[in-house]
């Protein structure tokens, strides 16, 4: 990507200088509307490393908001995999971005995604790198919350129903 579009996308996120480390070439920048979809997404780690090279690819989120004084940046978790030429092999999950705003109590301004791709698993330094930015202004978060909320009560109830109804519940 050309350094003076870089530059001009810092104006207007100045936040984007926390996700370009100096020297390093970013293949892509774009700038979408957050939605529900991206809510429902995890960030995702594959790593595999072997004696004659490996790859780590990764797509990682992050919630942006400004707390009245400066852009505040919390990373979020990923889900992912990891191995090695030797069979070490370990897997972990993550709460989707929604649920972990929700956890953490935030409403974001911006969410930023960062995809890291080796082209191969030879080491050669090939890389893809691409940064996302989010737009979340204009989604109403809260109630995205409420509407999961609302969603999990109602199937709690309907659990709590089913098993009350059930004819050795009703003899005890």
């Amino acid at each position: 990507m050309k350094a003076y579009k870089i530059e001009l996308l810092k104006k207007e996120f100045p936040f984007l200088n926390d996700f370009i480390k100096k020297g390093e070439f970013i293949d892509e920048i774009k700038v979408k509307r957050g939605d529900q979809n991206l809510l429902n997404q995890k960030g995702e780690e594959d790593s595999y490393s072997w004696s004659g090279g490996g790859h780590y690819d990764y797509t990682k989120y992050c919630a942006i908001f400004y707390d009245g004084s400066e852009w505040q940046i919390v990373d979020l978790d990923t889900a992912g995999k990891s191995g090695t030429g030797s069979g070490r092999n370990n897997e972990w999950d993550c709460d989707t971005i929604a649920e972990q705003l929700f956890a953490k109590d935030i409403t974001s301004d911006f969410i930023v995604g960062n995809t890291f791709k080796d082209t191969n698993d030879n080491g050669d330094g090939q890389t893809f790198n691409s940064i996302v930015i989010y737009k979340m202004n204009k989604f109403d978060l809260v109630g995205h919350h409420k509407a999961q909320l609302d969603k999990a009560a109602a199937e709690l109830k309907a659990e709590i129903e089913a098993a009350c109804r059930e004819p050795e519940l009703q003899e005890a």
